[in-house]
């Protein structure tokens, strides 16, 4: 089900208390020369609908936020920063909203992760009037159900996704090698915002733009090994852990009463 396609009538009559709302959300930020502006948003956005295919009539798909908190990517273009507050307000009133309409349960599917803390914030507004509200942040999730689906910004993993939604956004023949500045030579960057130091890491928040000149970071990932193939694996398996887990997620019991 997609919120935007009903009428309130219609909503009202498939409400039930089963109904879990799927809130995909992201950025229009920089993504290095190789993958689109709107990746953050556009690929929760693909894994909403794969989810919604399995539970049409137990889901209901929210349209997509595309903006999100990203001041660190500021320097390139075509970024757009809602900022941490803003995004926290929005999400906070879209889930209220959602429960007024009698949606208890409810899941960000997030791609991006500069929202973690407005979404921290929205989900327990969300438990404390008695719902519960889960996050996912799916290229996180993707690197835990396999390590050779981890990933950096703008790099392997989120190019090879893209390529498998949306070849025609990737442009392949705009790659150039980053230069890397890091910290100091003995604080070295393994992620725009990771620096090791001896056996353990600290983060160091910079401008995104003093760290890589080019705006994308990889692990193991090179942006330039993306290819649609990995991106199509990644895209099969989170869909089908989100679609076991969502089956667990039915099955919770909100029992309590909350003001």
């Amino acid at each position: 089900m997609y919120l935007a396609s009903l009428t309130w009538k219609k909503l009202e009559e498939k409400i039930t208390e089963e109904t879990v709302a799927l809130i995909p959300l992201g950025s229009v930020e920089q993504h290095g020369p190789l993958a689109p502006l709107g990746t953050d948003y556009f690929i929760p956005e693909e894994f909403a609908k794969r989810v919604e295919a399995a539970y049409p009539d137990k889901i209901m798909v929210l349209p997509t936020m595309p903006y999100g908190v990203c001041p660190y990517h500021a320097s390139f273009p075509g970024t757009i920063d809602m900022g941490i507050e803003i995004l926290s307000e929005v999400m906070t009133r879209i889930a209220m909203s959602l429960m007024d309409t009698g949606i208890k349960k409810m899941i960000f599917l997030n791609g991006h992760g500069g929202n973690g803390p407005s979404l921290d914030k929205a989900a327990l507004a969300v438990y404390k009037r008695g719902g519960l509200a889960a996050i996912v942040d799916w290229w996180t999730l993707a690197g835990e159900l396999n390590a050779k689906w981890a990933g950096g910004h703008g790099a392997g993993q989120e190019t090879s996704v893209m390529m498998a939604l949306k070849p025609e956004w990737v442009n392949m023949k705009d790659f150039f090698p980053a230069n890397i500045h890091h910290v100091s030579d003995s604080l070295q960057n393994t992620h725009i915002s990771i620096v090791t130091f001896e056996k353990g890491s600290v983060r160091i928040i910079r401008d995104v733009k003093d760290v890589t000149s080019s705006g994308a970071y990889g692990g193991t990932d090179a942006p330039e090994d993306a290819n649609r193939e990995w991106g199509e694996e990644i895209l099969k398996g989170v869909t089908e852990y989100l679609i076991r887990f969502i089956a667990e997620y039915f099955k919770v019991s909100l029992s309590r009463e909350k003001n």
